[in-house]
């Protein structure tokens, strides 16, 4: 036997044994999985008696390491594990020494940052490098976030807003890398849509923390201790009342954060549960199912808002015949969750009759608010005081994002913040008018209808200065990004090059070989 061939079959005998070893690894892992969930939930049962916080530490620690078996190393995993920190872990708990940017979620940003740059230093690490709107984007946010700094350190700052410029400095980095890292990262649709199933299960995981908040079993935001945070929460405890109700707010910071999430998902949830193929159709169903039931529990006038311009933008696009076929169903919806929680409904729709818009003090905050930062923005009209320095203890408090940014960062800082907003939905809308499958141009309006419910949120309340609804519209943005250069940009640059191959291509006697002497020919005859 030549040693050629002992090295063929030896070199196939080591590839099937490599190929027997995943379809073991593939069947154990989800078995060791499996028994690891079923351990931590029997000892977090049994710790929880005598020592409550250790029993969620034992949970949370256990779900994580399941997350860590089942996961593999890559940028998609990376970004994986940001997502369940940002909604695992609240904004409450921080790393003290650190400060206003000690939340985990934000250092697990930072460093996605620190590896976007190392993919564009080193290119066989196979970030894009092609054309991409996002990038001009984050480059004009930058842009303004420094100029803002620049001009609130002219203009002279107390040590508190120097403080909170410094924090925003800071967390510049974060925001960059959040949205750098999806749009050159990830490599494929379906790396795509799994970030978006991982956003839903974070939504629903708000919506079952918020269900033990409302029935009173726990209040994970307030109870919840991990070792090496701090508790650290500001929150006014009396806005979690309204109208007789107890507003939740799950693990979110606020109960307006936890309504708007839950509206911003439900069209990809909604989505997900119509395209995904029979076998796993019914979670994503009864995914959609607890956001709807878990949205009104709010009792927030921003989310019910989300909800319904994002809900409309994404059906616009979804057969008719089945909306109406659906109708019955939502109406039976309404009427069994109104008697499951008697007087919820009447007080939501309550939020909207004109009387009480005039009357309610949340209203006329927000009203008041609009003099005060014009005062503010004349004096500062360019680049604004300072990011991160309209301090509430020296100024007031500021339910409107785009007010906040027009007084902190000035008319730069608002252009920078609309282009997040208009770009993305631009984009989102080109992959649904564009794209080829009928999934990808479903997922594309869903997007587009998220990011329009996150614009419209953002006049309700200070967006930005919530982990969640911050990781989750950037996320929302930069996978808009991703799906477009996946399925328009690269999809139009492979057209166009293969039409100029196709033009290039010789034509049929440029083809047609010269034979030479002798070639194909009788013994003895020449060319003439």
């Amino acid at each position: 036997m030549s040693l050629g061939l002992q090295n063929a079959r030896t070199e196939k005998g080591v590839a099937r044994l490599d190929a027997y070893l995943d379809r073991q690894a593939s069947v154990a892992l989800p078995l060791v999985a499996a028994y690891l969930v079923m351990l931590a939930v029997f000892v977090a049962l049994g710790v929880s008696v005598a020592l409550p916080d250790v029993g969620v530490v034992v949970l949370v620690a256990v779900v994580l390491a399941v997350l860590g078996l089942r996961s593999r190393p890559d940028e998609q995993t990376l970004f994986s594990w940001l997502i369940v920190i940002t909604f695992l872990i609240p904004q409450s708990l921080i790393i003290k020494p650190l400060g206003q940017v000690g939340q985990p979620v934000l250092l697990v940003a930072g460093l996605c940052m620190l590896f976007w740059v190392f993919g564009r230093c080193d290119l066989r690490l196979g970030l894009d490098l092609g054309r991409q709107p996002i990038r001009f984007v984050v480059l004009l946010y930058v842009l303004a976030t420094l100029c803002a700094y620049i001009a609130g350190q002219v203009r002279g700052m107390s040590p508190l807003e120097a403080s909170g410029a410094d924090a925003a400095m800071l967390s510049l980095p974060c925001f960059c890398g959040i949205l750098l890292f999806v749009v050159d990262g990830v490599r494929t649709v379906e790396g795509v849509i799994k970030i978006m199933k991982l956003l839903v299960a974070g939504a629903v995981t708000l919506v079952i923390t918020a269900f033990l908040q409302y029935f009173s079993v726990a209040d994970l935001y307030r109870t919840m201790r991990l070792p090496g945070l701090t508790f650290h929460d500001t929150e006014d405890v009396d806005a979690l009342h309204r109208s007789g109700f107890y507003r939740v707010q799950g693990l979110a910071g606020h109960p307006i954060e936890y309504g708007v999430i839950v509206g911003m998902v439900l069209p990809i949830a909604l989505h997900l549960a119509l395209h995904i193929d029979r076998p796993r159709k019914d979670r994503w169903w009864l995914a959609t199912a607890l956001l709807a039931i878990g949205l009104p529990l709010a009792v927030s006038r921003s989310g019910v808002l989300t909800a319904i311009v994002s809900l409309t933008i994404y059906l616009v696009s979804v057969n008719i015949r089945w909306v109406l076929n659906m109708l019955p169903l939502a109406v039976g919806g309404l009427l069994a969750l109104g008697a499951a929680f008697p007087g919820l409904l009447g007080s939501i729709r309550s939020l909207f009759f004109v009387s009480n818009l005039q009357s309610d003090p949340s209203i006329a905050g927000r009203t008041d608010d609009l003099p005060a930062v014009l005062a503010t923005w004349a004096e500062h009209p360019f680049f604004g005081i300072g990011p991160g320095t309209y301090i509430p203890k020296l100024y007031r408090i500021l339910d409107n994002e785009y007010l906040y940014t027009l007084a902190t960062m000035g008319a730069l800082g608002v252009l920078a913040l609309l282009s997040i907003f208009v770009v993305g939905y631009l984009l989102a809308r080109r992959v649904q008018r564009v794209a080829v499958d009928p999934k990808v141009r479903g997922m594309g309006q869903a997007l587009a209808a998220s990011i329009a419910g996150a614009a419209v949120a953002s006049f309700t309340f200070d967006a930005f200065g919530y982990k969640i609804m911050f990781v989750t519209t950037l996320t929302i943005v930069a996978c808009t990004g991703a799906l477009w250069r996946l399925a328009v940009r690269d999809q139009e640059t492979a057209r166009v090059h293969i039409g100029s191959t196709a033009l290039h291509r010789p034509t049929g006697q440029e083809r047609r070989p010269v034979p030479s002497r002798g070639a194909g020919l009788p013994a003895g005859a020449d060319l003439q």
